[in-house]
């Protein structure tokens, strides 16, 4: 029959054993807790700055691929050696069609359009620090807008169009930045600085106290609807300015001339 003999000396390798157990759980209880206070100050940071995040990704959209598709049509060169039309050689028309859309066909690129891209999407990134909301959601989404026309919008059209975003966008940071100086010039002048131009300090008290709230109501009115419905609107009058092709919806000028020169 065995007995079982309880020996004291056995309980320090027990209680070490323990203890490494208890530590390497504080250990993972630390870790994890930094992983998660880390990933809410990600999250945290990264919703404070969505609309500029939401910005800088349409703008680089714009930048890497509409802008440079444009810029390959502007620096193409025609192929030699015939005429279009030339009965003998029909299949010109498809390498020209082929070489529009081959970045080796294409000449020196110029970097206008990026250049232009770059210079609005400075502006509104200036425009729109430090502005309290609504501003900068409406300045993303007039970005977001415009990229979504531009990709509906037919290949032959895409350049005008283009144009039309980037400068609504750059018109409407500038009327951020002068609403916000303006403001800010407004708000820091005193009665006694205002009088070396009206008048007299208490008649510029008066004019400050009737007219400061309305011009600010002009500002907000203007910067929170007038500006961005415009945008919109003609946006969206650009879009259905022609009426939709009934045979291929989808096709571009290439493409209806393709047909009609296949079809001839």
């Amino acid at each position: 029959m065995a007995v079982f003999r309880f020996n004291p000396r056995n309980k320090e390798p027990d209680a070490k054993a323990l203890m490494e157990a208890i530590n390497l759980t504080n250990i993972l209880v630390d870790g994890l807790t930094y992983v998660a206070n880390g990933s809410l100050l990600l999250v945290y940071l990264l919703a404070g700055n969505l609309p500029a995040i939401m910005s800088l990704a349409s703008a680089s959209f714009i930048f890497l691929v509409l802008d440079s598709e444009v810029q390959r049509r502007a620096g193409f060169r025609p192929l030699r050696g015939g005429p279009m039309g030339q009965p003998d050689l029909p299949e010109r028309r498809g390498m020209l069609a082929q070489a529009m859309t081959d970045q080796r066909s294409a000449g020196p690129q110029p970097r206008t359009a990026q250049i232009l891209t770059g210079i609005v999407f400075a502006l509104w990134l200036a425009a729109q620090t430090g502005m309290a909301a609504p501003v900068p959601w409406i300045g993303a989404a007039m970005w977001l807008v415009g990229v979504i026309v531009l990709l509906v919008m037919p290949d032959h059209q895409r350049f005008n169009q283009l144009w039309f975003v980037k400068t609504g966008l750059a018109v409407y940071a500038l009327l951020v930045i002068g609403s916000r100086i303006y403001l800010g010039y407004a708000t820091q002048l005193s009665p006694e600085q205002w009088a070396g131009i009206i008048g007299s300090a208490e008649s510029a008290s008066a004019i400050i106290a009737s007219t400061k709230g309305n011009v600010t109501t002009i500002i907000l009115w203007a910067l929170w609807l007038v500006a961005p419905l415009g945008y919109f609107s003609l946006l969206v009058q650009q879009v259905f300015v022609n009426p939709m092709n009934l045979v291929s919806p989808l096709a571009g000028a290439q493409d209806v001339l393709k047909r009609i020169r296949e079809r001839a």
